[in-house]
């Protein structure tokens, strides 16, 4: 069975599109708008159809690395060609005497002296050229599509995997992407995920297991793994393929008012079971609370009318609409700027606990 978008369904999905780039652009600077307006065209020259935390976040920035340019050249434009250095630590005593720390050490950027982490002694940083090497390994399977900088603390690389783009429906295509993490801060631990993002609505629609998790705390633990890791990304080639043959049966699996119900439910089981709303503070009511009540359902189900107008009631369609609240909309209501936001959802949906819950999600509308 072959499905191509309805003239009038690409339409409103281009009129959502400028719609989100319009909200982006509110109360952000020229530097800024203009870096966002070339990270979307880039972006859209990759082959993908939506804005996205990466086109969003300031920090971030995307590359057309069709010809795979030197990647000192990269390095360069993207300020990655530093290194975290250690410093002594001080501190001052009751009469302004500057007294230095024993157990503690400074780590700061080589350049520019910018602190970037207090650890213990015994703390090693990563540097980012061994990052760089890394790439320089897996070059002939990967191209560079992004760059994510955290106040050159915490890196995001994003990385397409060379030859891995199927379609799921017709004009529906989905990427493999290789991720690599790092961090100067301690925050978190350089890892390498692959990751499935739908194309169309920029959407990260699941993470592939891996059996034995690619962490790496030092140096030495990345040189011992560089000579296996292209048959890691050849292994998980075969293993995306498995996941797009999950999404066609996704696509072709009808559902009820009551499935829905059943995979919200159980999704934030433990957000909704045994806990009250209070209904009234004066009277001190209460009631149960339902999964109703949360704040990602009731955006969730906006989505799902849109989804499931434009693209059928299909267990598809339900983790699209679920992941698209984890991919573009989560946010707290008191953080107002966009690229804050932006930043939050990237690392929670690539190794913060929204990871899982996405994984879920497609686990729950898989077994519909």
């Amino acid at each position: 069975m072959s499905f191509q978008l309805h003239p009038k369904i690409k339409m409103n999905n281009q009129i959502e599109l400028f719609k989100n780039q319009l909200e982006n652009t509110i109360n952000m600077d020229s530097q800024q708008f203009s870096n966002n307006i070339n990270n979307q065209l880039t972006a859209e020259k990759l082959g993908y159809q939506n804005s996205s935390n990466e086109t969003i976040f300031k920090g971030s920035k995307f590359i057309d690395d069709t010809f795979k340019n030197d990647l000192d050249i990269i390095w360069k434009n993207n300020g990655l060609d530093f290194e975290a250095v250690k410093a002594p630590l001080f501190y001052k005593g009751v009469n302004g005497e500057l007294i230095e720390v024993k157990d503690h050490q400074a780590i700061i950027n080589n350049q520019n002296n910018n602190l970037l982490n207090i650890p213990k002694l015994q703390y090693t940083t990563l540097q980012l050229s061994t990052i760089k090497k890394l790439i320089s390994e897996i070059r002939g399977n990967t191209t560079i599509e992004s760059i994510m900088n955290v106040d050159d603390k915490r890196f995001v690389f994003n990385l397409a995997v060379d030859g891995a783009v199927e379609d799921v429906k017709q004009d529906d295509p989905h990427k493999l992407r290789l991720v690599i993490v790092s961090s100067h801060d301690s925050s978190v631990s350089c890892h390498i995920s692959f990751i499935h993002f739908r194309m169309f609505c920029f959407n990260q629609m699941n993470k592939l297991k891996q059996s034995n998790p690619l962490v790496f705390k030092h140096t030495k633990s990345i040189n011992d793994n560089v000579a296996r890791i292209n048959q890691i990304i050849d292994f998980n080639k075969g293993e995306f393929t498995k996941s797009i043959q999950d999404y066609k049966l996704m696509v072709r699996k009808e559902i009820t008012d009551n499935q829905v119900k059943e995979v919200l439910e159980r999704l934030y089981f433990d957000k909704w079971n045994n806990k009250k709303v209070c209904i009234d503070r004066t009277l001190k009511q209460e009631r149960d609370k339902t999964y109703l009540d949360l704040v990602e359902v009731k955006q969730i189900k906006e989505n799902l009318e849109k989804e499931f107008s434009l693209n059928g009631r299909t267990a598809y369609s339900l983790h699209n609409g679920i992941n698209y609240y984890y991919s573009h909309q989560m946010g707290a209501s008191n953080i107002k700027d966009e690229s804050e936001k932006a930043r939050i959802r990237m690392e929670q949906n690539y190794y913060g606990k929204n990871s899982a819950i996405i994984d879920k999600s497609k686990e729950l509308c898989l077994s519909l």
